[in-house]
């Protein structure tokens, strides 16, 4: 008789919806090469949702539990499974991901913390799961089991610890079954979850602050055209809520395999319409092929030159090597005039950066053109040199706690309840960067966010590159008058600052007493969530106006104090582009309205051609009357009504579509009219 295996990659749900959208691809690889090798002794599910999972264990109580371990589920995956444990105690609990410590003795500690896995599986765990469970079908004498030390298992006993050596990575991904060919992913298109693809895995760079980082991953294994070939028709055929793919890659883009495919992948989108935004990350280097992929997709990528900052010393001390400006500005121009979404990351809080340091890298991705700059928080992650103890003491890594987005809830099991409120560590200070730099970093971010981002204000970020004036400069205007803007945007920056000082915390059992205390405010996002996404959406959904306002106004403060000539031109354009911005931008959710106007200039020359801009062109090139509909096309419609219908049209659903999308993508589309 064939033993259950259940596999669960646990997802938080809420009033804001999930802690993670996207299809268990990593448990369907691991189920598809186990199947492959032992299938005639196992059968295999997979979970998403917690109901499912607890309904399968009670009516059928599992051989193995496996959980994938991400900051985002450990803490909702191991309560839990501490439970069914206590009524079933002879289901043997396997956990695996990425959420692990690599030192040795950080190892051990996590391990006697979580006494009820019986068994990590550590790094790539297709090969290992499977010796594992061999073993365990072979034998009933668990400690048996773990004093075999078996490759890439770790597990304790009441007599010591047992560590196998590392598993060599398998090389060629192909001889892991597709789980979308094989079945295993199906019941997953039922719900709203994005459907990811993984071309190859690993990645060639050194970043401190990064998992992949570690030497182990410096290999870049890869599968083949046939098998990505196979599994992107089959997602064709079964999608049914989403037109977004994910693609899993470190480095998409960067390698000849990834034009060869993307040239497929055209072919298939031009057919059916899908995929409609391909999410992921983008290579580190190899610009122009990168840039040909997107070609390929019709701009449906989101191309990224990320460079985490652009103050050398910072760099240096996290073993980054970035793309030089030159090339970040030849790749914002070639994607300028299309519908791709570019843009670059950086990491607040790396060791050497400051405030002026963040306002050194925000300036440069701006002058280089860059649509949408994302300040991450430093996420201090195992796996990650700058976790280590050595990095935090050399670098004067000052760390708080603070609670994952739409990661909190309140759960049971039979008649046990419990909350789950999942923790990121997050760098908050440095030897470089004083706390109170930090916060005015975050402050910095929101009107970003607000005046820049997505190309919110394009029109004024081409005139100001026309004219050879500082977008940066405008930018930073705005930011040191936050305290004279308007009573509704003022008070938005002051919840902003309120809740980011709020949800920080320096002790993790502090952050978890506060949370479970008012954990019905943050599970219908009263408290926490994205903030940044959160306050933007809020300003951008309900105070565009407001803000289109402030925009215009301190553009016009700026332009005072600049010599620009031919000012009656200069004063017609600013009219005409304020009265363009409204048109194409206000009320951007309501597919309804239409406007046809005539203007005093090429207004879509100036946003769409750079090249006005790098060869000294003036505003008299653009002085021809310009008659256009402004509309949101009938794709734009079909586009809105379903991501609304995916997402939700509250602020939790705004907030996560805004963080999932790119808002440019709803800018209603201009049409010339002869």
């Amino acid at each position: 008789m064939k033993k259950n295996i259940y596999l669960v990659d646990l997802t938080h749900e809420s009033k804001l919806g999930l802690g993670s959208d996207t299809m268990p691809l990593q448990l369907g690889l691991i189920t598809a090469y186990c199947l492959k090798m032992h299938g005639e002794k196992v059968d295999f599910q997979i979970f998403k949702f917690i109901n499912e999972f607890i309904e399968a264990v009670e009516k059928s109580p599992p051989f193995i539990i496996g959980a994938s371990n991400y900051q985002w589920n450990i803490d909702l995956s191991y309560k839990l499974i501490s439970l069914i444990k206590g009524k079933y105690p002879g289901i043997i609990a396997i956990f695996g991901g990425p959420n692990y410590p690599v030192g040795y003795e950080e190892q051990l500690d996590w391990l006697k913390k979580h006494p009820n896995v019986d068994f990590y599986v550590y790094k790539d765990g297709e090969l290992p799961f499977s010796r594992l469970v061999a073993e365990l079908l072979n034998s009933s004498d668990l400690n048996k089991v773990k004093k075999e030390k078996l490759p890439s298992v770790h597990a304790l006993t009441d007599e010591g610890f047992y560590f196998g050596e590392l598993e060599p990575r398998p090389k060629d991904l192909t001889v892991i079954p597709s789980p979308y060919t094989t079945g295993l992913m199906d019941k997953f298109f039922e719900f709203k979850l994005i459907p990811p693809i993984q071309t190859n895995r690993g990645c060639p760079f050194s970043c401190t602050y990064c998992t992949e980082g570690n030497s182990y991953y410096n290999d870049v294994c890869k599968t083949n055209f046939e098998r990505k070939k196979a599994e992107l028709d089959y997602i064709v055929k079964k999608v049914k809520h989403t037109k977004t793919m994910r693609i899993s890659d470190s480095n998409f883009g960067m390698f000849p395999e990834d034009v060869e495919f993307c040239e497929y992948l055209g072919e298939v989108q031009k057919r059916t319409g899908y995929p409609e935004y391909l999410t992921c990350s983008a290579g580190k280097n190899q610009k122009e092929r990168i840039l040909k992929c997107n070609e390929l997709i019709r701009g449906a990528m989101r191309v990224c030159a990320s460079v985490q900052s652009l103050v050398p010393e910072v760099l240096k001390n996290v073993k980054r090597t970035n793309i030089s400006l030159d090339d970040i500005m030849a790749l914002s121009d070639q994607v300028s005039d299309s519908e791709t979404h570019s843009y670059s990351e950086i990491i607040l809080a790396l060791p050497g950066d400051s405030l002026a340091g963040q306002k050194i890298s925000m300036k440069g991705l701006m002058e280089a053109g860059i649509s949408n700059i994302t300040q991450h928080q430093l996420s201090i992650i195992y796996g990650a040199e700058l976790s280590s103890k050595e990095s935090r003491r050399k670098f004067g890594i000052k760390t708080m706690f603070r609670p994952i987005q739409r990661c909190i809830g309140r759960y049971s099991f039979g008649d046990k309840n419990f909350t789950s409120v999942e923790i990121e560590e997050i760098g908050v200070a440095t030897n470089s960067m004083p706390m109170a730099e930090y916060f005015e970093s975050r402050k910095l971010y929101l009107t970003v966010g607000l005046f820049y981002n997505d190309r919110i204000f394009g029109e004024i970020n081409a005139l100001l590159r026309l004219l050879q004036l500082s977008t940066w400069e405008w930018v930073e205007l705005i930011h040191n008058n936050i305290d004279n803007l308007t009573p509704v945007i003022k008070n938005l920056y002051e919840q902003f600052m309120a809740d980011t000082k709020n949800e920080l915390r320096e002790k993790e059992e502090d952050l978890v007493r506060d949370v479970n205390a008012e954990i019905n405010k943050y599970m219908i996002g009263e408290i926490g969530g994205n903030l940044i996404y959160k306050y933007r959406s809020q300003a951008i959904a309900f105070y565009f106006s407001e803000l289109h306002a402030i925009a215009y106004k301190y553009l016009h403060i700026y332009l005072e104090n600049k010599d620009v000539p031919d000012q009656d031109l200069l004063k017609d354009l600013l009219e005409d582009i304020n009265k363009f911005s409204r048109y194409q931008k206000e009320n951007v959710y309501d597919t309804n309205f239409m406007a046809e106007e005539t203007f005093k200039f090429d207004i879509v020359k100036m946003i769409k051609n750079p090249l006005l801009a790098r060869n000294k062109k003036t505003i008299k090139e653009i002085h021809y009357p310009l008659r256009v509909k402004i509309k949101h096309s009938d794709e734009q419609k079909e586009m809105i009504n379903r991501q609304l219908k995916f997402y939700g049209s509250d602020i939790g659903g705004l907030t996560m579509l805004l963080s999932r999308f790119p808002l440019k993508k709803f800018f209603r589309k201009i049409e010339e009219v002869q």
